[in-house]
């Protein structure tokens, strides 16, 4: 079995995305029995599920897990629920515009990978974790929605989530020490925690 796991290259004024290195990190390695293959993609919407498709289909995982990150976070905030919302624009003043993700999509998508499992075994790993409610509105969101909107509509079995991980305690400081942070090397050891939980589980279902 593989898993896919997905991170956002650098933008804007992040000039390290730590969910990209982190999955870059893991790629080839093996969770709970289980190959896993990485791919980071750009925080533009559209492109961002473009570049995660075509993995899809080359290694038909079993599971597709994503990470992004939360700036303001502590812990590894796993996430339960995505929603048919983008927010753009909003620039030079204006008010911002609520778009559908999906238009005449579902209004919204629960994780399928075993999250409290996970949560679980992140903190068993020593490392910070908690589930989430709210994936937010952006690109984190917005990539959460499109693989389980894709993987529903395709009638594909693989399960799929996402996980917000936190800000390097290096960008904390250069942002004057404000939000949460944690080491790489934690953030990559959750993770893995996170990805043998799903081994486990899939290992449990066939």
């Amino acid at each position: 079995m593989k898993l896919l796991l997905t991170g956002f290259e650098p933008w804007g004024n992040w000039d390290r995305n730590p969910s990209g290195e982190v999955a870059q990190a893991l790629h080839g390695a093996t969770a709970g029995g289980c190959e896993v293959v990485s791919v980071t993609v750009p925080v533009t919407y559209g492109e961002d599920i473009a570049r995660v498709v075509p993995m899809i289909e080359a290694h038909r995982p079993s599971a597709v897990v994503s990470l992004g990150l939360s700036g303001g976070a502590a812990a590894l905030h796993v996430e339960r629920v995505a929603i048919n919302l983008k927010v753009v624009g909003g620039e030079a003043g204006q008010d911002p515009s609520d778009l559908p993700i999906v238009a005449g999509g579902p209004d919204a998508y629960f994780a399928t990978l075993p999250v409290r499992e996970m949560a679980v075994a992140i903190r068993a790993a020593g490392v910070p974790a908690r589930l989430s409610y709210s994936a937010g509105t952006f690109l984190c969101n917005h990539m959460m929605y499109q693989v389980l909107h894709y993987l529903s509509e395709g009638g594909v079995t693989a399960l799929s989530g996402f996980i917000h991980i936190p800000q390097l305690p290096e960008q904390a400081a250069a942002r004057g020490g404000s939000g949460g942070s944690m080491a790489l090397a934690d953030i990559r050891r959750g993770v893995l925690a996170g990805l043998e939980a799903v081994a486990d589980f899939l290992r449990r279902r066939v």
